[in-house]
């Protein structure tokens, strides 16, 4: 017994030991955990929900807890059980709400695994965007300097929905240019005036109380929003932009939208949507509150942006200032944004990964180019269709986040530029060059352009002579010969005139329209200078063919009328605004697939064709003109049923 309760003693000791050596170690552990940003509060749980707070005081069981959960939910996705693997998964990340991990797991097994095991685009967008809440609403706000998290953020919207590997990518892109119309309206085309439109948010006040204080009709105003059942939310903010959009939208004019909804009397006939509008009709176009609006509209979307999104209105008008004319409705804007504050924040974290970091400053660099690609959006809020085009200005903002980045890697981290960004960069100088000259902006590609000559870092061994070349010549070079043949030199002028009709007359951009016909025109005379004679044209392979301006031209125009890419209210914008004598030449040819395609888009119970796409004056006697030329030619050979 005298041994036993020795050893009850001793271990007693050590226990007490123990115990004040854990006790006097503890403050040092905690303040080294806060200067590394490990913990964000000095209490356990602060700020968190029940569940979390529950998990904060059971210990080491916790984990235990999280690990079964772990095991059960990737059980239940893969018995297709999704919505009981989503609410485990958002137990699991209240359990373990600090450990950037897990909410990194979660939100791509939502966003990935569980969407494409999902039947239609619908069921898909609803777990991708699951996902992107997870981590933009939750993850971030519990672990804002983890630049990991916010590195995935910024890839679901870079890969997933800015990207073209998902089946329902197209789905994604309208959804989002939907939500983010709805919220911050149509922006302006000019650098400027986006700039402004976001300062107006950023410049809002905080407080309830101040914008009355500001525009005392405001308390007025808002009394009558909530007699017509409307909230300081994105409801409201959807409905001012539908409002807009009856206007606005070349599909509510071309039916006469506003004037028939203006004459139904019945409300039963209106959609909920219409019927929203309807009941908003007496605040909008009260005179009262004329200059109380504006300042309404700012502070309700800054407070969605902050509460709702978890966005600031600085940063973005930060983010613009410094990467270019950034649309919200683009997912690569957000794919910038993110990434840009993950760095920014992470900063702040003593030991970051540098892996995360580069990787992080990858999709900045990821995120202007496809912007530079796609950052040019046509959304019509009233026929849902929705489709991309190049913008060009995000080149020189390319240019600055290779400059930002490289500074950086040297300054804070002690390294060099990795090979892949100086290869990344080069190609991009080389695709801008092409392209801005291809759309007739000489001036800009020259200046490109001698950026590669002149600076040593893009200089290649392998290729010396590479940017030596003038620069028609190195165009020419880059492209391998393209306009030697005569099919790509045809491709590459339809491809200029379809951007001249799409970007240019559809979008009322007379300066873009002009400089593509221009480059269209400077290739077309340039094939016929250096290849071939303005009769006939004989390319090895391709036979005996015609290469004439008038029938490229009708091509294009016809492909913009008809091709599946164009939206519908794209195709009438630049109907309108065609010239007759185009449309007369290609308004027999185009009307079936112009019907098959307008029948399909979903608008005949809004509008004829024919108020859609009305017949160019002068139809029937150009018409009959056509029937006499035809009449008056003598007959040609026929062609043999069978070749000898």
């Amino acid at each position: 017994m005298r041994r036993d309760r020795w050893i009850q003693i001793i271990a007693g000791v050590v226990m007490l030991a123990s115990l004040l050596g854990a006790g006097w170690l503890m403050p040092a552990i905690n303040a080294s955990a806060s200067d590394a940003q490990l913990k964000y509060t000095d209490e356990a749980a602060a700020g968190a929900p029940a569940p979390v707070v529950v998990a904060q005081s059971i210990g080491v069981v916790r984990g235990i807890i999280a690990n079964y959960l772990w095991i059960r939910a990737d059980k239940l996705k893969e018995d297709g059980k999704f919505f009981e693997a989503y609410q485990l998964s958002r137990w699991i990340t209240q359990l373990q709400p600090r450990y950037a991990s897990v909410w990194q797991f979660q939100a791509w097994n939502m966003a990935y695994n569980i969407s494409v095991a999902t039947h239609t685009p619908q069921e898909r967008w609803q777990w991708v965007r699951d996902g992107i809440q997870l981590l933009r609403d939750s993850g971030i706000r519990y672990n804002p300097s983890e630049m990991m998290l916010y590195r995935e953020l910024a890839w679901f919207f870079l890969h997933k929905i800015a990207g073209n590997t998902d089946d329902a990518n197209k789905y994604y892109k309208q959804q989002l240019a939907d939500e983010w119309q709805g919220l911050l309206s149509e922006p302006p085309y000019s650098f400027e005036g986006r700039k402004a439109a976001i300062k107006t948010i950023a410049d809002a006040p905080e407080r309830w109380d101040r914008v009355v204080e500001l525009q005392p009709a405001a308390a007025s105003l808002l009394k009558d929003l909530y007699a017509a059942g409307f909230e300081l939310d994105e409801r409201l903010l959807r409905t001012i932009e539908s409002t807009r959009s009856l206007v606005s939208s070349p599909v509510a004019k071309a039916s006469g939208m506003a004037e028939q909804f203006a004459q139904v009397t019945d409300a039963s006939r209106l959609s909920p949507q219409g019927l929203a509008v309807r009941q908003l009709q007496p605040a909008l176009t009260n005179e009262a509150y004329k200059d109380a609006w504006p300042l309404v509209i700012a502070y309700t979307r800054k407070r969605i942006l902050k509460d709702v999104y978890n966005m600031d209105p600085g940063y973005m008008l930060q983010f613009m200032e410094e990467f270019g004319p950034l649309d919200w409705r683009s997912p690569s804007a957000h794919s910038l944004y993110w990434a840009a504050v993950g760095v920014e924040r992470g900063l702040t974290r003593r030991e970051q990964n540098k892996f995360d970091r580069v990787n992080t400053d990858r999709i900045l660099f990821h995120s202007e180019q496809s912007l530079k690609r796609a950052g040019r959006i046509f959304y019509d809020f009233v026929s849902k269709e929705i489709s991309y085009g190049p913008d060009l200005r995000f080149v020189p903002y390319y240019e600055h986040t290779y400059v930002l980045m490289n500074q950086r890697l040297i300054d804070e981290w002690g390294i060099g530029t990795p090979a892949t960004f100086i290869d990344g960069y080069r190609n991009f100088l080389i695709d801008s060059v092409r392209e801005a000259y291809m759309f007739g902006d000489h001036e800009r590609a020259q200046e490109i352009y001698s950026r590669l000559r002149n600076d040593e870092k893009f200089f290649q061994p392998e290729h010396p002579d590479r940017f030596e070349a003038p620069l028609e010549s190195f165009i020419m070079n880059e492209t391998a010969d393209r306009w030697s043949s005569i099919t790509v030199a045809t491709n590459d002028c339809i491809a200029l005139l379809t951007s001249a009709f799409r970007f240019g007359l559809g979008r009322g951009d007379q300066q873009t329209f002009n400089r593509n016909i221009r480059m269209a025109r400077a290739i077309y005379d340039y094939f016929y200078r250096e290849v071939g004679n303005r009769e006939t044209v004989l390319t090895p392979g391709e036979g005996r063919l015609s290469f004439e301006w008038d029938a490229m031209m009708l091509q294009a125009f016809q492909m913009v009328m008809t091709d599946g890419i164009s939206t519908m209210g794209e195709r009438m914008a630049v109907w309108e605004r065609a010239d007759d004598s185009l449309k007369l030449k290609v308004y027999d040819s185009i009307l079936t697939a112009l019907q098959d395609n307008f029948e399909r888009s979903g608008l005949t119970d809004r509008m004829t064709l024919d108020q859609a796409f009305p017949p160019p004056e002068g139809l029937e006697a150009y018409r009959l003109q056509k029937q006499q030329e035809a009449q008056s030619q003598p007959q040609g050979p026929t062609l043999p049923i069978e070749r000898k």
